[in-house]
């Protein structure tokens, strides 16, 4: 063990030198500022206990160790009363009004060893700090050089020690100012973080009632189109049954020929439906495109679905403008839109209703309305109206029949034309309005 520096402690003079000291025999051991500062806090606190409550004693500086990195110990020694309630005030449970148990417990705290004996004799705390890893072996001789090179304490050192404490303060507080920006930019970043989680859930919570009402709207388009094939299925059947019977009259067979003809050409109009829609929603359909008319196109349309609307007394008014109205696509599939919206108008508007068809230009698009009187569509339906699955809703009471495929139909062939259609409704009993926007064809001219 080498020897580097023994100090009395009788004044508080003494208590100030010895920081002092501490701080100066720490830096020359390679001990950064960080280190300095706690070793000489510790030597501090503990040698005021000597002076406050001893009354005087002694502070010895050495290093231990025969290689590197050496360990810096530091011994206080009094011959005092000792110290009362010690295993108290080492647990930590020990409250004194005076502060003594706290320089003792910071010593323990900020040192890498500890030993304390204390008795009617007086008390001897021995505390050590590992050398820094980057520090040579320092020997007896190289001590003696440093403390050689000490220079005397000078008679205002309370105040020199004061003002170094001071500086001391001031960069644990700029360290502190640094950690605590540091710290907020962190709390920001993390803040940002579960601003970003909090919308990725919210996302997920939508996908998640998404797919759980498309899959209820699945389930229930399934429900529906077992049941309509349910019906056809069983008339067929009971014609096929009542002609089975020997004796059948050419009459009686006639009327069930037609019967199963009807049942199954309307099934095979739902199996057209679906397969319309999937076609076309894989973009599998190919459109035929030529300049068409589209005042051919209505009136094609309107004598398809003429025998339903006099059957229902529906009046069709016509508004068709006097200018010609082309466009470029496939004849049969604008039909088919045309088709689809005018049966929907027939179906859901009650008997004795009007139905319009408007045709006209707006700028470079050409603007094809269908409108009713008839029941309207339900506000939380409208901006699920063109989805696939959700219009079996709209014939939930069964009255109209159908897979009410054909609003996915209409959209994707009008979409395929480079077009759009767009709803509105006021609501239940307030009638409905379906517009098809399609650009207008230009011919080129050479």
């Amino acid at each position: 063990m080498q020897k580097i520096l023994t100090l009395g402690v009788d004044t508080e003079y003494d208590v100030i030198a010895a920081r002092l000291r501490a701080r100066q025999i720490a830096a020359a051991c390679g001990f950064g500022s960080v280190d300095q500062a706690r070793i000489g806090t510790v030597v501090s606190e503990l040698a005021r206990n000597i002076f406050s409550y001893a009354g005087a004693g002694s502070v010895s500086f050495a290093a231990d160790g025969t290689i590197a990195p050496q360990q810096l110990l530091i011994s206080f020694e009094d011959h005092g009363a000792g110290i009362a309630d010690i295993e108290h005030i080492l647990s930590g449970s020990y409250r004194s009004t005076s502060g003594m148990g706290l320089g003792i417990l910071s010593a323990r705290r900020l040192m890498d060893c500890f030993d304390l004996t204390s008795g009617v004799e007086g008390t001897r705390i021995t505390v050590g700090k590992r050398f820094p890893a980057q520090t040579a072996f320092m020997s007896a001789a190289d001590f003696g050089a440093i403390v050689a090179q000490f220079e005397a304490l000078p008679n205002h050192v309370a105040l020199s020690e004061a003002r170094h404490q001071n500086r001391e303060l001031t960069d644990a507080l700029s360290a502190l100012q640094a950690r605590q920006e540091e710290l907020e930019l962190v709390t920001t970043r993390l803040e940002e973080r579960n601003r970003n989680i909090e919308a990725l859930n919210d996302l997920l919570d939508d996908k998640a009632a998404a797919l759980q009402k498309a899959d209820r709207s699945k389930d229930e388009f399934l429900a529906t189109l077992s049941h309509e094939l349910r019906g056809p299925l069983s008339a067929a059947g009971m014609a096929a049954s009542l002609l089975r019977p020997a004796g059948v009259t050419p009459e009686r067979a006639s009327q069930m020929g037609e019967l199963i003809s009807r049942q199954v050409a309307h099934m095979s109009r739902l199996v057209e439906d679906l397969l319309d829609v999937s076609r076309v929603s894989r973009g599998l359909v190919q459109l035929e495109k030529v300049p068409v008319e589209l005042a051919e196109v209505v009136a094609a349309a309107v004598e398809q679905i003429q025998s339903a609307a006099d059957q229902k007394r529906h009046r069709i008014e016509q508004q068709l403008g006097c200018d010609s109205v082309v466009v470029l696509g496939d004849r049969t599939r604008l039909l088919q839109v045309l088709s689809n919206l005018l049966s929907n108008a027939t179906r859901y508007t009650n008997d004795g209703g009007v139905i319009r068809i408007v045709l006209e230009k707006h700028g470079t698009m050409a603007l094809l309305r269908v409108s009713d009187n008839g029941r309207g569509i339900r506000a939380e339906l409208m901006p699920h109206l063109f989805d696939l699955y959700v219009q079996a809703e709209l014939s939930s009471d069964r009255t109209g029949g159908g897979l009410g495929l054909g609003l996915a139909l209409v959209k994707n062939l009008v979409e395929a034309h480079g077009g759009a259609v767009m709803a509105y409704s006021a609501g239940d009993g307030q009638g409905s309005a379906f517009t098809v926007q399609l650009p207008l064809y230009v011919e080129r001219r050479a």
